[in-house]
């Protein structure tokens, strides 16, 4: 007989935590849904290793096209005028460099990535504290590896269509980072040339760029819905202020420079 009104056990289901796949793809169309429920069951392993693997697969991609014996031919010459190394053993040295740089750049992109993964979460449970929000630090990182991820891919998929246009060694090394002309300095030195503004404006127009941006965007969305007391424009604010500081540092230093 089955109790009336309400008497028996009432049991609440528990709903099951979503696959990767869905939950990247809950990232694309509904991030807040979605890092919600990363908040959650938060699982870090799977998302670390595609963190790697999608930036070491983007450097090395990039690396290939890049020239690198111009870059180090300049310094080996040197070596052979002063008698340090031989004409065969510089031809043997640029060999290697063409095949073992990008391997290089790749691995060191790919702990790059993971090690800024580390320090955005570690910077998001920091201005918790003084925002009185409460969260885990395991939710906060996966929420980064999976904003790390989002941006990743589509920036992968663009860079990979305008390379299989370009032969190897067509790209210089200076201009490795900025293959998809993505930030309002690549569109001004598009448009008016590499030289329409000075070196330090240049260079903060560079850091303003639609990728980051939407990083950015992402964190804000992801470290809110996670926590407890953080709103999503608190989160942007402390993000963005850190980009800022980050990008007129860096852009200072690199003028000077």
């Amino acid at each position: 007989m089955e109790p009336e009104n309400g008497g028996g056990v009432v049991t609440t289901e528990v709903p099951q935590a979503k696959n990767f796949f869905a939950r990247l793809g809950g990232v694309f169309f509904s991030p807040r849904e979605a890092f919600e429920e990363i908040g959650r069951a938060p699982r870090l392993l799977l998302p670390i290793v595609v963190t790697v693997i999608l930036t070491v697969a983007g450097t090395w991609c990039v690396m290939t096209k890049v020239d690198t014996t111009a870059m180090t031919a300049a310094a080996l010459e040197q070596a052979v005028a002063r008698g340090q190394i031989t004409e065969e053993q510089m031809e043997q040295q640029l060999a290697l460099m063409s095949t073992a740089a990008p391997v290089a750049a790749g691995v060191a992109g790919g702990v790059m990535a993971l090690v800024l993964a580390l320090a955005i979460a570690g910077y998001g449970k920091l201005f918790s504290m003084f925002a009185a929000a409460e969260n885990k630090y395991k939710s906060l990182l996966e929420v980064s590896l999976y904003a790390t991820i989002a941006v990743g891919v589509v920036q992968t998929l663009v860079m990979a269509v305008i390379l299989l246009s370009k032969g190897a060694g067509k790209i210089q090394a200076t201009d490795a980072a900025s293959v998809v002309a993505s930030s309002l300095g690549a569109i001004i030195a598009v448009v008016a040339g590499d030289d329409a503004l000075p070196e330090f404006p240049m260079l903060l127009a560079k850091a303003i760029d639609i990728f980051t941006i939407w990083n950015v965007a992402l964190l804000a969305i992801g470290f809110a819905a996670v926590s407890k007391r953080l709103t999503t424009a608190t989160a942007a604010a402390w993000l963005g202020g850190a980009y800022a500081v980050y990008a007129v540092g860096n852009a200072a230093i690199r003028a000077m420079l």
